[in-house]
């Protein structure tokens, strides 16, 4: 009975994490960067904003990142 009584007052630590609204709006403005720099490269052919790349990829990992609320979904 005493097993019972004890596993109440444990808090779940992951519960208690919230999304940071800073780190989503970085996040999607990288991926919004990215988007437009990669569209670009695709009108002009110019190689150098292919390097837009790299914040889409950027901006999409850190959406699956925890700070994004993706252990919240």
């Amino acid at each position: 009975m005493s097993d019972l009584a004890g596993s109440h007052a444990t808090i779940d630590p992951s519960a208690a994490r919230t999304i940071s609204i800073p780190w989503v709006v970085l996040a999607a403005l990288l991926c919004g960067l990215g988007l437009f720099t990669v569209a670009y490269w695709l009108l002009t052919g110019n190689w150098l904003y292919f390097a837009g790349l790299l914040a889409l990829i950027a901006g999409a990992l850190m959406l699956f990142h925890p700070r994004s609320g993706l252990d919240h979904a």
